[in-house]
C-alpha cells in the first residue's frame, strides 16, 4: 500500500479507501474530493476538519476552528490563500 499525506487536510492516506477512487497517485484524500473526482471547496473541507476534531478529539467548536485554521495556513493547497 501507499503512504501519503493529503495536501488539503493533512490526512495520512495508507489504504486504498483513503484515496479517491482508489487512485494512489492522488494528492488529495477521498474526503476532500467529490464523487466526480473534483476537489471540494476550501470552506467545505474546513467544516469537515472542524467536525472531525469536535467528534473524534472532543474539542469545542472554537478550539477545533482555531486548530484547523492554524493547520490550514501550512498545508500546501491553502498556504498561499487567506483564511
Amino acid at each position: 500500500m501507499s503512504n501519503a499525506t493529503c495536501r488539503t487536510c493533512a490526512r495520512v492516506m495508507r489504504d486504498k479507501s483513503d484515496f479517491p477512487r482508489g487512485n494512489f497517485s492522488s494528492e488529495f484524500c477521498a474526503d476532500c474530493v467529490d464523487e466526480k473526482g473534483c476537489l471540494k471547496s476550501r470552506s467545505i473541507i474546513r467544516e469537515n476538519m472542524i467536525k472531525e476534531r469536535v467528534e473524534k478529539r472532543g474539542l469545542s467548536m472554537e478550539e477545533a476552528a482555531e486548530s484547523v485554521d492554524n493547520l490550514m495556513k501550512y498545508l500546501p493547497m491553502w498556504s498561499q490563500q487567506p483564511v
